[in-house]
């Protein structure tokens, strides 16, 4: 169960990392707006699908995983979606 934890946040924090980078690069790009959203979506997916199978046989439970990567994509994009809104 604490792998399973570990591993999530290590893949959240990389989500994170990912939504963080979106934010500078439509500080200097304005005009790319929701499109950014979506493709950071697509990035996020990619890499996390690439992380979930490198790190599936440590993975004991998977249900926390999923849990903590769901809430962390929920939130980056949600996140994101407002701050490019407010601009």
């Amino acid at each position: 169960m604490i792998d399973s934890l570990i591993y999530g946040v290590v893949a959240s924090s990389f989500v994170i990392g990912i939504t963080r980078s979106v934010l500078l690069l439509y500080k200097q790009f304005p005009r790319l707006g929701f499109g950014l959203v979506y493709g950071s979506l697509g990035v996020k997916m990619f890499a996390l699908g690439a992380f979930t199978l490198l790190a599936r046989p440590y993975i004991e439970n998977v249900i926390i995983y999923c849990f903590i990567i769901l809430s962390s994509i929920i939130y980056s994009n949600v996140y994101l979606a407002l701050k490019l809104h407010r601009k």
